[in-house]
């Protein structure tokens, strides 16, 4: 597995909020590779605290689960990662209402599964074509469905970055599961909202090289902050091609 990180505060903000993971673990004697971005939400306090715990739960805690690709089980996984969340604000006042997204990616061979809340992204991308594999827990999302505003309107819409789930705003929480299979021409890209608000995805698909995906992070990120850098920025990218990862 070749993969490559980035993350930068952007132009326009002091904190950086944003948090990714590329680890590997051995777990019931397989490898696995997990990915994953989470973004503490920008109007709260701490979301900088909230994004990291969610990070850190993760590679402390994924090696406990019996199965990895259980949605059942990858379900209760991030219930407890919230409610962990929720009690450390309980018990630290100055974090109250911190909160999260999350997107997750977990890879054993050619299969995939994904684990996502909130607005961050899960995108596939080839030579040819660009596919978001994930789907927005957002407002402008609810509308789309709902047929009362277009794809451009959203680009553009003046509550584009309220969400309707997040980790750390609810006790009881629902996650997205998704499993795919992975070919050899897949580059996966998981990102916050502070790349794909400012890049569009044909843009994203060119910046891309699945030969060089550390200076395709880097590209992203300019292009970005080139863009306006409204917000923090991050992506992970992977591809079955290449070597193994390492711990963050």
């Amino acid at each position: 597995m070749n993969c490559a990180y980035s993350s930068h505060v952007g132009i326009q903000r002091k904190i950086n909020q944003d948090a990714c993971l590329a680890a590997t673990i051995e777990c019931h004697n397989q490898e696995y590779y997990i990915f994953a971005v989470a973004d503490g939400l920008g109007g709260h306090r701490s979301g900088d605290v909230a994004s990291n715990m969610a990070v850190d739960y993760i590679k402390q805690n994924a090696c406990k689960m019996e199965d990895l690709f259980s949605q059942e089980e990858l379900q209760d996984f991030v219930s407890e990662m919230n409610a962990e969340m929720l009690a450390y604000a309980d018990t630290n006042q100055e974090l109250a209402g911190m909160a999260t997204t999350l997107t997750m990616a977990i890879v054993c061979g050619q299969d995939m599964c994904l684990v996502h809340i909130g607005d961050s992204r899960a995108y596939r991308v080839t030579e040819k074509d660009i596919e978001q594999l994930t789907k927005d827990h957002s407002l402008v999302q609810v509308l789309m469905d709902e047929g009362r505003i277009s794809n451009q309107e959203a680009l553009m819409h003046p509550q584009k970055n309220v969400i309707t789930r997040a980790l750390g705003t609810d006790k009881k929480i629902r996650t997205d599961y998704y499993r795919y299979t992975l070919q050899a021409e897949d580059t996966i890209m998981l990102c916050t909202d502070g790349l794909y608000n400012m890049v569009l995805e044909k843009r994203i698909q060119e910046l891309i090289d699945q030969d060089d995906l550390e200076v395709s992070a880097k590209n992203l990120i300019n292009e970005a902050n080139d863009n306006g850098g409204t917000d923090n920025i991050t992506v992970v990218l992977f591809t079955e091609k290449g070597a193994s990862t390492d711990d963050q």
